[in-house]
């Protein structure tokens, strides 16, 4: 690689329209709100069976908003939470010339609060609105990009599904080890978790 070519910034926007994330994460809870209130107003018509599989489906839904929201500014590149381990990778493979998809073959968008969890929060809302689902997807929907063996990690220790805390999602990755990379960038996501990641000294 020549002294002067530019080694890409894992936190520099994955998307080609510098508004598109403002698009992606206004679409994202439209859409759940839209789910969430044909849910309600169904329940009561449909047959248990019938109910049951609106159920799986639902969630099904849920879940892909839920990803979508986490990838607004990018999956891998762009996406504005990185460990330190899986931000080094990046920067290694990237130096030595690897392409797109040998960089992110050992790279996970991980959600940082179980999915689950998350859904379950939402199908409980008795009447969802705009403003709950914006403060429900700010403070659950988001993710990290960590290394496999960072995701094999949390599986191993219970944490797939499971979290030490919905006040500070981010003892999730304490109770392993997950460090996380500081960004530099502004970026609505990772300012509004920054006090929570700094209280329990992630920030690397």
């Amino acid at each position: 690689m020549g002294p002067n070519k530019k080694i890409i910034d894992p936190f520099e926007l994955g998307r080609n329209n510098k508004h598109a994330p403002k698009f992606w994460i206004n679409s994202t809870i439209d859409i759940a709100l839209n789910i969430l209130k044909h849910r309600i107003n169904i329940k009561n018509s449909l047959s248990k069976d019938e109910f049951l599989i609106n159920e799986q489906i639902t969630r099904e839904l849920l879940g892909r908003n839920i990803w979508k929201y986490s990838e607004a500014f990018g999956k891998f590149k762009g996406c504005p939470f990185w460990s330190v381990k899986a931000f080094n990778h990046f920067i290694k493979m990237k130096k030595e010339g690897a392409m797109k998809s040998q960089r992110e073959k050992l790279l996970r968008h991980e959600h940082v609060f179980p999915q689950i969890m998350l859904i379950q929060m939402m199908k409980n809302l008795k009447n969802p609105d705009k403003k709950t689902l914006e403060l429900l997807f700010s403070n659950y929907a988001i993710a990290t990009v960590v290394t496999i063996d960072e995701n094999d990690a949390l599986n191993k220790a219970g944490l797939r599904q499971s979290t030490p805390s919905k006040d500070n999602i981010w003892l999730r990755y304490k109770k392993i080890g997950i460090e996380i990379k500081n960004n530099k960038l502004k970026n609505i996501f990772f300012n509004f978790h920054l006090n929570k990641i700094n209280e329990i000294n992630l920030l690397k």
